[in-house]
């Protein structure tokens, strides 16, 4: 199923809702893949279409035309696109605003300290593979956005001999389950574009309860 987008979504909502509540509640993936069928205004064939595909601006649009999300405990990921069965009187997090963050990647760092995780698109080629480390494909299609991830931090690390220096890097967390990847995290290259993960970066605020 492709639902990484739903994922992404969800993870930038539960850092916000912290953030705005003092409460950490997970959140309901299967809700934006059953009901949420939102289309991006500049692109009217490009709606969220739960296994199939979607992008977290439009689920974040979903979510403050709905009324909000309810709990993963409340509406359990199937991994399969299923009937719509959200019910307004369960939602535990609503979305007040959420923005477009600049290509700037000093922008980017300093919009994840401040907003916490960050929903962003990436070219998922190289993340098939990826066992450990810092990845940095030289070859990797900017613009092949085809996979949603959650930003959560950057550091730097893996001395590079070349330039004399340590790599700086961005921590993705990933939804293919921690068995991937270091334990469900990636750390890929930072400083250009790699992969096109500074290419659809959003934050988003939640409503306070």
């Amino acid at each position: 199923c492709g639902s990484g987008w739903a994922f992404s979504t969800t993870g930038a909502l539960e850092g916000a809702n912290y953030l705005a509540t003092g409460k950490l509640v997970s959140l309901s993936e299967q809700q934006l893949v059953d009901c949420d069928h939102v289309c991006d205004p500049e692109e009217r064939n490009s709606c969220d279409s739960g296994c199939n595909g979607g992008l977290m601006n439009n689920a974040f649009e979903y979510i403050l035309q709905s009324g909000g999300v309810v709990s993963e405990k409340d509406y359990a990921y199937t991994g399969r696109d299923g009937s719509c069965k959200f019910d307004k009187s369960k939602i535990v997090a609503s979305v007040s605003n959420f923005s477009v963050v600049s290509l700037d990647e000093d922008q980017i760092a300093a919009n994840l300290v401040k907003n916490g995780p960050l929903a962003v698109a990436i070219n998922a080629a190289w993340m098939q593979t990826y066992m450990s480390g810092v990845s940095c494909p030289h070859i990797c299609a900017k613009a092949r956005l085809d996979h949603g991830v959650l930003l959560v931090g950057f550091g730097s690390g893996g001395y590079a001999p070349i330039r004399l220096k340590e790599k700086p890097y961005w921590i993705i967390k990933n939804s293919w389950g921690q068995n991937w990847g270091e334990e469900g995290y990636y750390k890929i290259c930072r400083g250009r574009n790699v992969c096109g993960v500074d290419s659809m970066v959003s934050t988003v605020a939640a409503a306070q309860s």
